[in-house]
């Protein structure tokens, strides 16, 4: 076996007929980087141990290139929804060839014309990797997207209020309000007037309120009255009167 390193070959000599079969040495020949060699040797082991025990797979991500040509053919007895999602897996596939391909220093468009031809010509990439290894590829990429879309699902929530939350109230009301403001006051009677009930949170006098009027309406500025997870900013006498 050789591994290329640094512009050095490393040549393996394995000793058969050992007294302990189970056990076979490894000579390596090279010079260099002993710690680097042994690396790339162990790798290598690993490699073609994996290859005998989940088979090989075309490499140099190739096999992206030919999973994308084969959804695609399928598509062709596919259509509606289905087949707009099989043509988007597709186009994931040859980003991800194309990704690889500017990675590894290559013109993107360039590799993905080239790979097209080569598909459409039947023929096929020297280069090869342990089957197993495209699969944990493939599960650790779709474990990652799923992770980020949680991650947007979370970010995209608005908050939820409820009455037990604001420590008092039955109407699940907050108002946001600070000294001195005249709309504050007009939220205030307007509400008492059409008898809600809500609890007053005074950013003037609680600071840590003041974070709360920025998670709920992204910006400082009082009076804002929350009404079942929506926020009103401002007195506005028609979107409080329809919220409540």
């Amino acid at each position: 076996m050789e591994e290329y390193a640094e512009r050095e070959v490393i040549k393996m000599v394995v000793l058969n007929d050992v007294k302990n079969p189970s056990k076979t040495s490894v000579i390596i020949h090279g010079v260099g980087n002993q710690t680097q060699m042994e690396q790339s040797t162990k790798k290598g082991i690993k490699n073609a141990l994996d290859a005998l025990n989940s088979g090989i797979l075309p490499g140099h991500g190739w096999m992206y290139m030919l999973l994308a040509g084969r959804i695609r053919d399928a598509t062709m007895s596919s259509g509606g929804k289905e087949g707009l999602a099989m043509e988007g897996v597709a186009e994931a596939m040859e980003n991800m060839y194309k990704t690889l391909a500017r990675n590894a220093g290559h013109n993107p468009i360039d590799a993905y014309v080239s790979a097209k031809k080569l598909r459409a010509d039947g023929n096929d990439v020297e280069k090869v990797l342990p089957a197993g290894m495209f699969s944990s590829m493939l599960q650790r990429s779709m474990e990652s997207v799923i992770s980020m879309l949680r991650t947007d699902e979370i970010l995209s929530v608005k908050p939820l209020y409820k009455a037990e939350g604001f420590g008092g109230g039955s109407s699940g009301v907050m108002v946001y309000t600070s000294d001195g403001c005249p709309w504050c006051a007009r939220t205030k009677e307007y509400l008492k007037s059409r008898g809600v009930s809500f609890r007053e949170v005074n950013v003037s006098r609680d600071p840590s309120g003041i974070q709360e009027v920025i998670s709920v309406s992204g910006q400082t500025g009082t009076p804002v009255t929350v009404v079942n997870g929506e926020a009103v900013v401002g007195f506005d006498e028609a979107r409080l009167g329809a919220l409540i």
